[in-house]
């Protein structure tokens, strides 16, 4: 697809930097543009069919097993994208993370929090990581005010 010619490119990786005294840690994050490999290992709850009057079937989506299910799917889904993002950090391994384990997914955040990063230090990483997985309000705001300036200008 493109744009007046001008073919539509991703986003870049974002990076942060926290200074320690053996050695700076760089954390880098990259966009994920596709989960059809999340798809394959968790694909997403069926919610269990009921029977309406009228031989009607209908998806449950109030049912508390399925409503509990799509929770863990979503959990399981966030989990998987930040650690993906948080693979364009060259080197990057962790401890209690098997990446073909959904179940391991989850503790990607207390790993952070134990391996010494303080908790600004974690805002700080939490925010590259949205940044660089979707646009945040303020990086529209910009683009928007660069663009009228430039429609101005002309």
């Amino acid at each position: 697809m493109k744009i007046n010619g001008k073919e539509i490119t991703k986003q870049g990786v974002e990076t942060i930097v926290f200074p320690r005294p053996d050695g700076d840690l760089v954390f880098r994050a990259k966009p994920v543009t596709s989960f059809e490999d999340f798809d394959k290992l968790c694909p997403r709850p069926k919610a269990p069919e009921m029977l309406k009057p009228g031989n009607i079937r209908i998806e449950d989506v109030e049912d508390p097993k399925y409503k509990k299910a799509i929770s863990d799917w979503a959990d399981k889904r966030s989990n998987w994208m930040l650690l993906q993002s948080l693979g364009a950090t060259e080197g990057l391994t962790w401890d209690s993370i098997n990446p073909s384990d959904s179940e391991t997914w989850k503790n990607f955040g207390k790993e952070l929090e134990t391996c010494g990063l303080s908790p600004i230090e974690l805002t700080h990483l939490f925010d590259i990581l949205i940044t660089a997985c979707g646009l945040t309000q303020d990086k529209i705001e910009e683009a928007t005010k660069r663009f009228l300036a430039g429609q101005a200008a002309q």
